[in-house]
């Protein structure tokens, strides 16, 4: 790959073509490859399939990164350019948050919020280099209020999450806090 950042994109599997979801995705995809930026998702249909080919289309290099317990499920999307494939969801995860220099997540379910709490936990604990981690949409503006309202999450963890309204905006924070990659 060039010296374009890398961003991870969550989200859900389930979204169709017709849903407004689908196209957020799309545009974010769009967006951020014409504004530097190569992606990186977990390489199935859905938003993975919606950004990969926002991405594609706009000349991103897209990768997608499969595994072994969803292959019976979906083929990879058609517009991954680098397929890397692993063994189990774990392997997964640690590929894909190792490689990205920041992290956007869609609309999704239980896979991107685990996607969206370990990322947002090696953040925290200096597992990762600082990187910017962007939710996209207004359900996650009432799903992260939710998160302060135990008190169990120490109001400092909340500066490693951001939220964006739309995908212009999510491009330009996550752009906005990484540096291109070297060579």
């Amino acid at each position: 790959m060039s010296g374009r950042p890398i961003v991870a994109v969550f989200g859900s599997s389930t979204i169709r073509e017709s849903d407004p979801e689908y196209r957020e995705a799309g545009e974010l995809g769009r967006r951020l490859a014409t504004a530097g930026a190569d992606v990186i998702t977990g390489g199935y249909g859905g938003a993975m399939a919606a950004c990969s080919r926002g991405a594609n289309e706009a000349g991103a290099h897209v990768v997608g990164v499969t595994v072994e317990l969803f292959e019976g499920r979906a083929p990879v999307n058609r517009w991954v350019k680098e397929r890397v494939h692993t063994n189990d969801l774990f392997e997964r995860l640690r590929y894909i948050i190792g490689r990205a220099d920041a992290f956007i997540a869609v609309s999704g379910s239980v896979g991107t919020l685990a996607e969206i709490f370990l990322t947002w936990n090696l953040l925290m604990g200096k597992g990762h280099p600082p990187a910017p981690l962007v939710l996209l949409g207004a359900p996650w503006r009432g799903w992260l209020e939710a998160q302060r309202e135990p008190g169990l999450v120490l109001p400092e963890l909340f500066a490693y999450v951001q939220l964006a309204d739309t995908p212009e905006q999510a491009v330009r924070l996550v752009l906005d806090g990484v540096a291109p990659r070297s060579g």
